[in-house]
């Protein structure tokens, strides 16, 4: 036997599995943990590769005599991409004696350059990277520029700068080409695969969470709460949220990546017209789940309406064990919850079994995951003829399932009447209104009952369920459509030359020039040959100027176009732009004095310089914190640097492996942690500087190396230098951020909550239209690209990811809050939070209001040679007078964005709507329009979602309406008559008289 037998173990096919060390165990927890995964470490692998290859080839003679001339830490930091060029004086020209006029000169020059730059960078960000490259050109060749004797010597300097760069670029794209590619498409097949899968561990969660409603309270938080924080949810509640916010987030990064990838040349299988397309229908997917995401909300917005105290379950109680008859009531109806969900069951679980093998369809179809190795012939037998994911066939079993579950929505009802003591015939439903049916007591004691309302909103609750699951499952059946014909055409079965069309491509040039979008060119468009048009509003249009009417003749257009020229001057970006020119000027004007532009230029000074220029941000946390980062970033590659020259004592080759080892922890953290991105870059670009220069005199020699006017320092010492320029230039910088006065993230988060509270606004107005249009049946044909329909979706889909987008945005910028230096009373940072939250929650719930209103219009469509149920009919009209979505939203929506915006106190007297009420409505115009008969057909599931997403609608704005009135309070133009004895006087400094008590009257009458 063999000495190890004890510790091996045999597993029940035979195979011997030996243990693992336990260190061998730890390292691949760690691997895990850090979430390297082979496609991440190519990237980091490329990213390490272009600089060490920069550094290795100066150890050739060739390279170093051509780029002696400038540091070779030109090349190197330009093929890392970073900021870090540091180019020099010519090798071996003259320099000219202190010259005032070439001084002066090039410090306008450097003052005009730096502006232009940092203003580019403010007004358009998508030249980051570019402004950076030019900004640390501008700050070297104006250091060096009056110390040329002749303009020869400075125009070879510039063109060797300018060489350098060119190579490091030649560099870095040759190895992102080369070495393991990645294109732009394969970006979005990535995402597109982790938004399937996203898509299913949502689902899991949300099947998991309605099956938890079998026997826990969900009215009832999972931990008791003593400290008088909001209880919190459930874990199932909560992993279901959380599975949705990553879905979101994938989402967000699939729309981020689709233009580059629809505007690369490529070899590939789809075209940009076929990658939008699948984005489109992957997207309206999304909105369904959202919605079912929402039912723990649902429940706690039920409690806390009812009072009932969410740190006590009652999930195992009986109506003996409740003590009032709020926990009566409470208990029976979470008896009623568990038998509903029972019921359930089943069908559910069908229909998202379903809906998870139609995800894997459309990721094995696109060739997004690999099908599964070959079943055993057992198994084979067990599936029988049933259609797998991956088949030609799957589409139509896909369709049976829907069908299934839609005919089961009966028996579904028919379980619910049965609790609530409702006794329905036989076939009730085919024929509801021959039919009767037995109605308990609570039914015929009126519509305004409390029970009877309590009810109607249980049933609504269950057809939301139900109808947002049937809507996912529709929208995933055409999506399967989509990648079907995709297969049946036989683009997936060939890769071609994919060239995007010129219309995208001068689309891309023109979005390239634009601070903004423009507004729509067309405000209104005809249908076919009827009058039917769509008028898209003011709000899509440029702003009025209160000051200025139109231009009308052509003196006035001709100087409409000077008045550009103070708006563009007065501009946040202009001043921006002013700031740091007058920042870098500070550091400059050392270079430009003739007892200092030695020293300046000895002991790199101009390294704090392109700190200045590369590191001052708009706001002041935002500076504060990248410099605090930074920071960390150069102390940490100084450290790293150190560590590879001294670690093999500094021989080159050595060197090279641990800078190129090194290298890779700067591009994971950049690759894997975007708020830390500053400490990533610069690390990249400090160690790369220290090791390339260390080297650099080594293959040069001193004597050459010092030839350009800079000293030369150990290793070590040069390390401490650049640790010391940085936090100097960085310094200045924050300094110029607050000076004269500060730009806070404060005064940013409020302006930009009021912008999202304006486009929340947008949103809601264009979905009100969309729903009035839908019930009113003048959508049109949306596959028509000037159809009413498909242009209120175009401009309602690009809305709602510019209001996630934003949103997003804002949450990201609240958490700069903190790195502000407080001054005053305390920033309400957790008010604009619960703010930005419950803005979030409306945009989701209009959302749903949006998709559940397309019902009504696909209902009509289906009907059109039945001329649509009578009910239908009855329906629309009858909703048509009791106006489903008012436009008072929009108009609250709008005033609170102007008070945030300008912080002025909103106007008094304001009222919200109160849409909740839309049942009791119905049911006064029609008392059968809502009963018992009618709760199968199609449109009363989609208007249990709309009525429960605008009461959660209101219920959300009346928190962001007093959230907001808590930040800039509102206007009260009353007065109060007020008792002099009355101690409350003290304390309210707006009474305007005060009426004197008895004594004091008697007591003016003896005086």
């Amino acid at each position: 036997m063999s000495p190890n037998s004890e510790r091996d173990s045999a597993t029940p096919n035979g195979k011997i599995t030996h243990p693992t060390s336990p260190a061998l165990t730890r390292v691949k927890q760690l691997w895990t943990k850090s979430g390297i995964t082979w496609q991440l470490y190519k990237s980091m692998f490329k990213g390490a590769l272009a600089p060490t290859i920069t550094v290795a080839a100066f150890q050739a003679n060739a390279w170093a005599q051509h780029y002696a001339r400038i540091n070779s830490t030109g090349p190197t930091s330009a093929g890392d991409g970073g900021p870090g060029t540091s180019g020099l004086a010519s090798k071996g020209a003259s320099t000219a004696p202190y010259n005032s006029s070439a001084s002066a000169v090039a410090g306008v020059w450097l003052f005009v350059q730096i502006y232009a730059i940092s203003v580019l960078r403010a007004r358009m960000p998508q030249y980051l990277i570019p402004s950076i490259m030019a900004a640390v050109f501008a700050n070297v060749a104006m250091t060096y520029a009056p110390q040329f004797s002749t303009m020869a010597q400075a125009e070879q300097f510039a063109l060797h700068l300018l060489k350098a760069y060119l190579t490091g670029f030649g560099i870095a794209a040759a190895t992102s080409l080369l070495i393991f590619p990645l294109t732009s498409r394969q970006v979005l097949f990535a995402d597109m695969r982790s938004s399937i899968a996203g898509y299913r561990a949502a689902l899991n969660a949300n099947l998991a969470y309605l099956k938890s409603l079998e026997d826990t309270d969900m009215f009832a938080a999972q931990r008791t709460r003593t400290d008088g924080v909001k209880p919190t949810r459930s874990p199932e509640a909560a992993d279901l949220v959380a599975k949705t916010q990553a879905l979101s987030a994938i989402n967000a990064k699939f729309a981020i990546d689709l233009p580059f990838a629809k505007r690369e040349v490529a070899i590939g299988k789809l075209g940009p017209d076929d990658l939008q397309e699948l984005y489109r229908r992957m997207r309206e997917c999304a909105i369904p789940m959202i919605g079912l995401s929402c039912m723990s909300d649902i429940f706690e917005r039920t409690s806390e309406e009812r009072g009932w105290d969410r740190s006590v379950s009652f999930a195992n109680a009986t109506l003996e064990d409740a003590s009032n008859e709020s926990e009566r009531t409470r208990i029976e109806y979470l008896n009623q919850w568990h038998e509903l969900t029972k019921l359930l069951k089943e069908p559910f679980n069908s229909i998202s079994e379903a809906i998870d093998g139609g995800f894997e369809h459309v990721s094995r179809t696109l060739q997004l995951t690999k099908a599964p190795k070959q079943t055993s012939s057992q198994d084979q037998e067990a599936l029988g003829d049933q259609a797998k994911p991956g088949d030609t066939a799957f589409a139509g079993a896909f369709r049976a399932k829907i069908e299934e579950f839609q005919n089961s929505k009966q028996l579904m009802l028919r379980g619910w009447c049965k609790i609530h003591n409702i006794e329905l015939p036989p076939g009730f439903f085919s024929d509801p209104s021959s039919k009767d049916f037995q109605a308990p007591t609570w039914m015929s004691a009126g519509p305004l009952t409390e029970e009877r309302r309590r009810l109607r909103r249980q049933l609504m609750v269950l057809l939301y369920v139900e109808f947002l699951l049937y809507l996912m499952a529709k929208r995933l059946h055409a999506l399967i459509l989509v990648v079907d014909g995709l297969r049946a055409s036989g683009k997936l079965s060939r890769s071609r030359l994919v060239v995007p069309g010129s219309k995208r491509l001068w689309k891309w040039f023109r979005s390239s020039l634009l601070h903004s979008q423009e507004a729509p060119e067309e405000d209104s468009t005809d249908f076919n040959d009827h009058s039917t048009s769509i008028e898209l509003g003011q709000a899509f249009r440029k702003r009025k100027d209160p000051e200025h009417l139109p231009p009308q003749t052509g003196w006035e257009q001709l100087t409409d176009h000077l008045r550009s020229i103070p708006r563009f001057f007065s501009s946040p970006a202009s001043l921006f732009g002013f700031r740091v020119a007058v920042a870098v000027m500070s550091l400059a004007i050392i270079n430009y004095l003739q007892d200092t532009q030695v020293f300046f230029t000895k002991q790199r000074l101009f390294w704090a310089q392109i700190m200045t220029s590369i590191g001052m941000t708009p706001s002041a946390g935002q500076s504060l914190r990248t410099f605090i980062l930074r920071v960390i970033g150069t102390f940490a590659a100084m450290i790293l640097a150190l560590v590879a020259y001294y670690i093999v004592d500094g021989h080159v080759g050595g060197v090279l492996v641990f800078f190129f080892l090194f290298l890779h922890i700067g591009n994971y953290i950049i690759l894997t942690r975007p708020k830390l991105i500053p400490i990533g870059i610069i690390s990249q670009v400090t160690i790369t500087l220290i090791i390339g220069y260390e080297l650099q005199v080594r293959k040069i020699g001193i004597e050459e190396a010092t030839s350009n006017g800079q000293a030369y320092y150990p290793i070590w010492q040069l390390a401490l230098i650049r640790l010391a320029t940085v936090l100097g230039g960085l310094s200045i910088a924050y300094f110029f951020s607050i000076f004269p006065y500060p730009i806070t993230e404060h005064s940013q988060l409020r302006k930009n909550l009021g912008s999202s509270l304006y486009l929340v606004a947008n949103y809601y107005s264009i979905v009100h239209e969309t729903v009035q249009v839908r019930l009113a049946g003048a959508e049109g044909d949306t596959t028509l690209k000037y159809s009413p329909g498909r242009k209120l979706e175009k401009s309602r889909q690009r809305i709602f990811i510019k209001c996630n987008a934003l949103l997003g945005g804002l949450r990201t910028q609240s958490g700069f809050v903190k790195y502000d230096i407080p001054i005053g009373g305390r920033f309400p940072s957790e008010l604009y939070t619960q703010i930005i939250a419950d803005l979030q929650s409306v945009v989701n719930y209009i959302s749903l209001i949006s998709v559940a209103s397309a019902t009504f219009a696909d209902m009509q469509l289906n009907d059109e040679e039945k001329l649509s149920s009578e009910w239908l009919r009855n329906f629309r009209r009858i909703i048509l007078e009791a106006k489903m979505t008012s436009q008072s939203v929009a108009t609250l929506l709008a005033l609170l964005s102007a008070s945030v915006t300008s912080g002025n106190p909103l106007p008094p007297y304001l009222r919200l709507p109160e849409p909740y009420s839309l049942s009791e409505r119905l049911d006064a115009i029609d008392t059968d329009i809502l009963s018992v008969r009618h709760i199968a057909e199609p449109g009363y599931a989609s208007f249990a979602v709309i009525q429960i997403g605008t009461k959660c609608l209101v219920d959300d704005l009346k928190k962001v309406l007093q959230g907001v009135k808590q930040l800039v309070g509102e206007l009260d133009f009353s007065y109060h008559v007020v008792s002099a004895a009355d101690q409350s006087k003290a304390a309210s400094r707006e009474a305007l008289f005060y009426k004197a008590d008895e004594h004091d009257d008697v007591q003016s009458k003896e005086d």
